[in-house]
Formats: C-alpha cells, structure tokens, sequence
C-alpha cells in the first residue's frame, strides 16, 4: 500500500500564526455564545409558531426564487463580462455596485424604480402589477443584492481558466450552445458552485433593503431576518431560535463553497457510465464508427489562401499540397501562427480569399466559421477538456457531428489504441502528462478524419523523451494518410522527418520555399540558413568585380557574387557552412579568399570533428569545423590568435530588407 506524503510547505512566521488564530477567535466566538444561550429544550415548540413557520417558509421561497432568477441572468451576464470589448471595465464597475451600497440604501433605490410613484412604477400599476410591499418585492430585493455575487464570482472563475478551450471545442466541430454547456460551464462549475452559494447566502441575510422596499407584513414580505429582528426585544428565545436556523442553513450553504464540484462531477458521471460499459464497446468497427475512424488514405485537399491581414502587415500566397505535410518555419513574428489561424477560422482576411477544396471558405462575401471547415488543430497546449476522461475527449469530436456513443467511444479506443495509450481511456485528463496529453489531442484530432490538420508547434512544450514519442506518433498517423497537414515548427529535425514541403516565411511575407532538404542545402533566406547550421554574416554590402563583401574590421569577407544596379550600399547575409573556414597560424594568400584575423573563443567536440568558435573584428563570430587532428597540428588553444579563411566560391549573399 502506497503511502500518501504531505506535500512540503514553507514555515509560518510565528507573528502570522498568532493574528491568524485571533481573527478566527474573533469571528468564532459571538457565534459560540449565540448558541451557549439558545434554549435547546424547547426550540422545536419555538420554531413551531405561527411567526416562525411563517417566516421560514417566505424566507425559502423566496430565496428558491430570487436564485432562480440569479441563475437565469447570472450566467449570462458574466459571460459577457468575461470577454473583452469595449466598456467592459465599466460594466464591471456597474455590476459590483451594488456591493458596496448600505442596504437601506439598495431598497431606496428599489423603491425609486419599482415604487407607485415611479414612472416605472405607474406604468405597471396601470398594467394591474403592483410590486412594492409585496412578496415579489422581496425577491426583487433579494436578487438586486444577490446577483452581483454569483456574476462577479463566476465571472473571474472564466477569466481564471485555460484559455482557448471554447475555441478548440469549436473547431472540433461544436456548436456555440454545445460548447457553453459541454465546455464552458463544467470547466467553471467550481466558480458556479461558489458564485451560486455566496448568492443564496446573501439571500438568507437580506434585511435593508427588504425592510425599506417590501415593508414588514407577516406572511408576506417578513423573511427571517425581519423576523428576527422586530423579536430580538419581545421574544429572545424565538429570536435566538430563529438565529440559529439561519446559523445553520448559512453554514450549509457556505460549506458549498468548498466543495470540489469539478472532481464531484467527473465522478458522479464516471459512475453513472461505468468503466464497464465503456471497456464493452467493440474492437471490431462499426459503419458509423468506420466512417469516423482514419481508415484509408484519400487524395486529400488542396488549401489555397491569397489574402491579407492589415493590422499584422501579413500578405501572403500560399497553396497547401493535398495529402502531403506542409511546414511553414520563420522567426518570431514572421507570420506562421496567422496562417494557422487563417486556414483554421479563427482569423479572417481582409482582402483576398481563402479556399479549401473547392469551397471557399473566407473572401469578402463568404465567411465559414471553425466548426464548418473540417480542420483539426494541434497545438503546443494541448487544450484538453481535464473535466472529461480521456475517452470522452477523443468521442467528443464524433459525438458533436451526432455519431451515437457508442460507435463514437469505440472509434475513440481505436485511436486511442493508435497512439499507444489505450490503457489511460478512463483516467480523468487533468492527471495526464505532457506527453500523453500531446497525445490525446492528436488521437482528438484524427479521430473525425479532418480535411485539414494544422500541427501548431505540438512538441515544443514538451521534455525530451516525449517529444521523441510524440514525433513518432505523428510519423507514424500521418504516413500515407492522405490528410493535408500544416506543420508549424522551429525544430528542424521534426520539419524534416515530417515534411514534404517547406514555406520559411518572415515579415509577414513567404521568402522561399520548396522540398525542406534542397532548402537547407541552398538557402536563399537568413532564417533558412540558421537553422541549416550555417554561419551568417551580414551588414551593409561592398562591391567589386563579380564579387560581393560586407566589411569585418579592417577586412573584408567576400562571396563570388555580383551586385545589381542599386544595391551598391544594400545590406547584404553572406551565409557558408563551417566546413568552409580554413584556420591557420600565419596570413594565408590565395584569391579569390578572405582571410581575416580572430582568436579562439570556444571548442565543442562532434564526434570525431571539433567545432571551433572564431571570435573576428567588431563582435563577429564564426564557426570552423575541423579534424581532431589538425587542430592538434596547429597547437592553438581558447584566447590565441589565428587566421580564419573563407573561398569566395564556398559563400552566399543573400540579400536582406534593411532593419532585419
């Protein structure tokens, strides 16, 4: 049996221990007193008059109701609340208002809006709905000083959550109303739970505003506290019976706040299905669970998009081959997660058009949204739904599109199967890895056979280990698949092992592109040439005959290149691998070379080559990759000068926009 460890935490300053216990003493005590002279003997005869039945029962049902209405407009409202436009922080400031207004105060208010002098007021009085002084009145009053409670709390509860939930669970497939109730609300129903129970506390306490809009008429608009409080001088013992009623109802209630409804729910929902039943669906494929599945490679679709997007100054033209992996790799900025978002739907053009297949699905006439397109998405956060199991996130695509469960939780073990972690189906996905989460989402994915699937960097949260298995996971489910993929990365080794084209994009424009190998092997961009491992220096260009230089202290470095007509001061990236540079002890003289002075900044041994770091003129540094042998022969050491050269015929220019 396994032990369970307290978790370490940090000492408690002995001051903070100290005030801490006082402050509960504090709120402790009146309480404990309250009830040391309640008369327990005879508080069933007390709580069994005529003004107490009466107000415990108005007090319920008024409460049941101004709840009621807490939820109805509640939800909502810090929905809206929750999103960013314009004046929200107003509006906010609006809702918690009532907060901090003295009740007396809220019913004065109440009476100015609702009272039969009201213009309000008047109006429904002609209609026959007289409000004030009546037991709607109390709910009124009750939902006015309650709701900001269950908006505010409920309302940070959305802004606190992982972000972009509702946006996968869209383009999965979901409609807007099937992402607010299968999403969005189990994802904060802790906040609900705490939201709804603060509310129905403010409920039970109500007394000011109560007192100054309902008035006080037993059995009527006399709630508890208004009960309790025209007894406190009469009949002590029916006002301390009624205090502890409330005492305890407030106390359940309050206790609800602590409840961990998320895993409450997971559970009660886990036992009500059973691992059974789920562990019974069958291996074999069912016609609709086939057509779900990733069966056969088809031809897949070709993805065209020719547009624009202004405020990010990206204007790109690009065609995505169909059935083939397409990765798209740039510098921060560079624009690839605006293609992304741009095939996915959760960006539109401003001019231009964007085509999947043979629908267009964004153009200034036509706009698709996400859950229409057919596109998967994969990111770097896997945006796992952690208040389902496992299994139900990888059905949940299916069940959107109106396969029945059990076809869909069969389809789902079969992907689930795929990617190798068919024993976690049942366990709950807020207790997964990173690695297996990762995983999840691909299976998620695929499991509908997307159109389209756009890999968003899938790896780069992840350690090493699981990047390795989820690289291989990919492999293996996209090899002959038939989907059209856009794989957007930084890693070179999964651009290669994945991909069958290449786009290198940067400034919001494409700068090259073609099959990954011959890209990196001739590289006509500065980013392409990073991430071929090769050196890079640039600066403003000079020029000679059939040749092209940027300037190294008081050298020269040149590539066998000629410069254009205008481009005599452009700035120019002379790119070469380090197999190029040539150390040596004296000044070597050969043309066409450049040969410049440096000193030995660093060594890093390959294998059975040693990668030497040259540290040139004004901060330039270059790489020279040589044998262990003649580096031995030349008997240099970090700190000792040396000559680097370069053959003019070995070097690239590659001209770049100045600023870059």
């Amino acid at each position: 049996m396994k032990s369970r460890r307290t978790p370490a935490v940090s000492p408690l300053p002995v001051w903070a221990g100290g005030l801490g216990a006082l402050a509960l003493c504090f709120l402790f005590l009146p309480l404990a007193f309250m009830l040391g002279r309640v008369n327990w003997a005879s508080l069933g005869a007390t709580l069994a008059t005529p003004e107490a039945r009466d107000a415990l029962g108005l007090s319920l049902r008024t409460c049941a109701a101004a709840l009621g209405v807490d939820l109805l407009l509640g939800v909502p409202a810090a929905l809206v609340l929750s999103r960013s436009w314009r004046g929200v922080r107003a509006a906010r400031i609006l809702v918690a208002l009532p907060l901090s207004l003295p009740p007396v105060v809220a019913g004065i208010a109440l009476l100015a809006a609702f009272g039969r002098r009201s213009t309000l007021g008047a109006l429904l009085s002609g209609a026959g709905l007289d409000i004030a002084f009546t037991t709607t009145a109390v709910v009124i009053a009750q939902v006015f000083v309650s709701l900001p409670f269950l908006i505010v709390t409920l309302e940070s509860a959305l802004r606190a959550r992982e972000q972009g939930l509702d946006e996968m669970a869209s383009s999965l497939g979901a409609s807007p109303s099937r992402v607010f109730w299968q999403i969005t609300l189990p994802t904060v129903l802790p906040g609900l739970g705490r939201g709804t129970a603060l509310a129905l506390a403010r409920c039970l306490g109500e007394f000011g505003a109560t007192l100054t809009f309902a008035g006080s008429m037993q059995g009527v608009t006399r709630t508890m506290p208004l009960q309790i409080y025209l007894a406190r001088e009469s009949d002590a013992d029916l006002a301390l019976a009624l205090g502890v009623v409330l005492l305890g109802v407030a106390a359940v209630v309050v206790a609800l706040t602590e409840t961990p409804w998320g895993r409450l729910a997971f559970f009660l929902r886990f036992t009500r299905r059973g691992p059974a039943s789920a562990s019974a669906a069958p291996s074999a494929r069912t016609p609709e669970a086939s057509a779900a599945l990733a069966g056969e490679a088809g031809a897949g679709v070709a993805v065209r998009v020719a547009g624009t997007v202004e405020a990010r100054g990206w204007d790109v033209d690009a065609e995505l081959r169909p059935g083939l992996v397409t990765a798209v790799v740039g510098h921060n900025g560079a624009g690839k997660s605006t293609l992304a978002q741009v095939i996915a739907g959760t960006l539109r053009v401003d001019s231009g058009a964007v085509s999947i297949g043979e629908q267009v699905v964004d153009d200034a006439a036509t706009f698709v949204p996400a859950r229409r397109r057919g596109v998967a998405m994969v990111s770097q956060a896997p945006r796992i739904f952690t208040h389902m199991s496992v299994l139900s996130n990888v059905a949940f695509p299916l069940r959107v599109r109106g396969v029945g469960r059990a076809q869909a939780r069969a389809a789902a073990l079969e992907q689930l199967r795929a990617v190798g972690i068919a024993d976690l189906a049942f366990k709950r996905a807020s207790d997964l890895s990173g690695g297996q989460a990762a995983r999840v989402a691909i299976a998620r994915a695929l499991v509908f056979r997307p159109e389209v699937l756009i890999l968003d960097e899938p790896t780069a949260a992840l350690d090493v280990e699981a990047t390795a298995q989820v690289s291989a996971v990919l492999r293996e489910r996209l090899a002959g698949a038939g989907i059209t993929t856009l794989l957007v990365s930084h890693d070179i080794a999964e651009v290669l092992s994945l991909a069958s084209r290449m786009i290198v994009m940067g400034e919001g424009r494409i700068v090259e592109e073609g099959e990954p190998a011959r890209v990196l092997a001739s590289p006509a961009s500065v980013f392409a040439a990073r991430l071929a491992g090769l050196n890079i220096v640039s600066g403003p260009s000079v020029a000679r005959p059939g040749m092209v230089g940027v300037r190294v202290g008081a050298g020269v470095l040149w590539a066998a290149d000629s410069v254009g007509p205008g481009e005599e001061s452009a700035r120019v990236a002379l790119t070469f691998p380090p197999e190029a540079v040539a150390l040596s002890r004296e000044e070597a003289h050969a043309s066409p070379r450049s040969v410049l002075p440096g000193a030995v900044a660093g060594i890093d041994v390959d294998g059975s080559l040693l990668s030497v770091r040259v540290a040139l003129a004004e901060g330039v540094s270059v790489t020279a990759r040589v044998t262990a042998a003649a580096w031995s022969e030349l008997g240099l050491g970090v700190g000792d000068h040396l000559w680097a050269s370069v053959k003019a015929t070995q070097v690239r220019a590659i001209r770049v926009a100045v600023g870059s």
